[in-house]
């Protein structure tokens, strides 16, 4: 894979994870989730936010990753 494919793939899916992150923020924050009236919603979107930040995390392990496939080419190529 193209290191720059990857850095794209990376960035579109932190994009991807942050919309997901609002819209969650949004549904607990609600009226009838903040009043407790709609607690199925506001949990599913409690545990969906865990699934985020583990996506986030995978999505930063590899702009790590291709960070330093960019050093190493540097590195051979100075």
């Amino acid at each position: 894979m193209e290191i720059s494919s990857a850095i794209s793939s990376v960035y579109a899916g932190f994009q991807n994870q942050q919309q997901r992150l609002e819209r969650n923020v949004a549904e607990v924050a609600s009226s009838e989730a903040a009043s407790g009236r709609d607690t199925r919603t506001q949990d599913r979107a409690l545990v969906e936010q865990t699934e985020i930040v583990s996506s986030l995390q995978a999505n930063a392990r590899s702009l790590q990753a291709a960070g330093e496939r960019v050093g190493t080419l540097i590195d051979i190529k100075v």
